[in-house]
């Protein structure tokens, strides 16, 4: 039988405005600009490309973006793209108890469904990439597919537990496999860390600056890794429009496309990626 074929999965978090008020606590007209990026400039050129090169991808995006940019989302429907959920607020549930993380994510989901003429979400990525030890079971309960916000694997998907128990003496005591797909995330494979640069009014939050090529390379060689090494794994790049949509940052996407392109990697969205897998790789007793 013939190895699987690698996969891309080129996702974008469409943060826009909410993750300067959510995450960071930040209202300033300069702070909401650089979200403001996002909607205006970054996304659309991103769009431009994907269509061009004829990709497609996931857009993870909060309830509040979907409602400040209606038109804009709509169109990464109608060319062919996923929408995930990405919280409704940009609020990370660590600091949410069951019922808030909960509320957060019944009104993204009505944010979409009201908005975006009945979609709904399949997959989802925590506002920054950090999950409540609700989060899992209460995905399942929504009924998503995956998630993709751990990095327990870096190329291959894996299935979600739900009741770890972490000891103050680090002791780990692992719950369940549940019915909840993990299509792998990892702060090495997102520009965040490495270009945006961040100062709150505690002092600087992300250094962040480096080297658009610097960072191509580093990507590019763990795509390579995966395609020599994993057969048919699932490379997934997590990008911010507005970092890499900016200036001449957005040729590294064009440079991994065709990087991926060479190597005969198949793109698609994290959706039809979790779907393969769980075709191949079932839940054990299911």
């Amino acid at each position: 039988m013939a190895e699987p074929e690698a996969k891309i999965c080129l996702t974008f978090d469409f943060d826009a405005i909410s993750v300067w008020p959510g995450a960071l606590g930040m209202t300033s007209p300069a702070a909401v600009s650089r979200g403001e990026f996002s909607g205006r400039v970054a996304v659309p050129r991103v769009l431009d490309i994907l269509r061009r090169e004829e990709v497609s991808a996931t857009f993870f995006v909060p309830g509040i973006t979907i409602e400040a940019w209606p038109d804009l989302c709509r169109r990464i429907l109608d060319e062919g793209h996923e929408i995930g959920h990405h919280g409704y607020h940009h609020i990370t549930p660590v600091t949410l108890d069951e019922a808030a993380e909960r509320e957060q994510l019944e009104q993204g989901l009505e944010a979409m469904d009201r908005v975006l003429g009945g979609h709904r979400a399949v997959g989802y990525r925590s506002p920054g990439a950090e999950l409540s030890a609700n989060s899992t079971r209460l995905l399942a309960e929504h009924g998503f597919l995956y998630e993709s916000s751990m990095s327990a694997q870096d190329f291959e998907p894996y299935w979600c537990r739900t009741g770890d128990v972490i000891e103050p003496n680090g002791v780990a005591r692992l719950g369940n496999e549940i019915e909840l797909l993990e299509i792998p995330f990892s702060w090495t494979l997102d520009d965040m860390p490495q270009m945006e640069f961040i100062m709150t009014s505690d002092g600087v939050f992300l250094e962040g600056l480096s080297d658009p090529e610097k960072c191509q390379r580093m990507w590019l060689a763990d795509l390579d890794y995966m395609v020599e090494e994993i057969p048919g794994g699932v490379f997934t790049m997590c990008f911010h429009p507005e970092i890499i949509g900016r200036g001449a940052r957005i040729r590294v996407l064009e440079r991994m496309i065709a990087r991926g392109k060479e190597h005969g990697a198949r793109f698609m969205p994290a959706r039809a990626a979790a779907e393969d897998w769980i075709g191949r790789h079932p839940l054990r007793g299911q």
